[in-house]
């Protein structure tokens, strides 16, 4: 019984900490919607682009941009297209990226939340 007691409580702690490093991570949303010539795709493939670095030379434009913290406040840049109008295709596209996100946010944390309950209830169990 101890080892299980000892393994359920490993668990609880290493979960914990995933929860926290996970509410760190989820506190803020944001979006970039970028667009590139298509002979420059290929910048964006690989696990160390610089995204910074894309932009400063030019490969990549950041043509909307969407901040959503976890309290509601929000920022938001709406792209304009070469008269000064919302482009409304642009923003479409990144709109649908920003629901989607969110969606995905929210799964993540019932999931989390699920698993720390599980574990609470694993532990309250183990102890009885």
């Amino acid at each position: 019984m101890g080892n299980l007691q000892e393994a359920v409580r490993k668990f609880a702690s290493d979960l914990a900490d995933k929860v926290e490093t996970f509410i760190a991570d989820v506190s803020e949303l944001e979006v970039c919607t970028y667009t590139t010539p298509h002979d420059q795709i290929q910048v964006m493939i690989g696990p160390d682009k610089d995204i910074h670095k894309l932009v400063a030379e030019g490969n990549i434009k950041l043509r909307a941009y969407t901040q959503i913290k976890f309290d509601g406040d929000t920022l938001v840049c709406i792209p304009e297209d070469a008269n000064g109008e919302p482009d409304r295709a642009l923003w479409d596209m990144h709109q649908d990226i920003v629901a989607q996100t969110q969606e995905n946010r929210a799964e993540m944390l019932r999931a989390i939340g699920d698993a720390a309950s599980s574990a609470l209830g694993a532990l309250r169990r183990v102890n009885e």
